[in-house]
């Protein structure tokens, strides 16, 4: 699916939905359209941060995600 967004120098595109993360977290899109209207980013909330799941014995790289820490708060 493409979703509308507002990039970070102002102009208007268009972005598959399975890279609106990245490009939030890059700082490359200010805003983007959502069924009920515009979302900001740092505004309006987006989505929970995700962080590994990490448990003993465990290799450095895993598939499962959870809440950080920081966002319970």
């Amino acid at each position: 699916m493409m979703l509308k967004v507002i990039f970070a120098n102002g102009e208007e595109g268009t972005v598959p939905s399975y890279g609106l993360d990245y490009l939030i977290r890059e700082k490359k899109v200010i805003a983007f359209q959502r069924s009920d209207g515009w979302a900001y980013v740092g505004r309006d909330q987006i989505r929970k941060k995700q962080v590994p799941l990490k448990r003993p014995g465990q290799r450095d790289y895993d598939f499962l995600f959870k809440r950080s820490n920081a966002e319970e708060q």
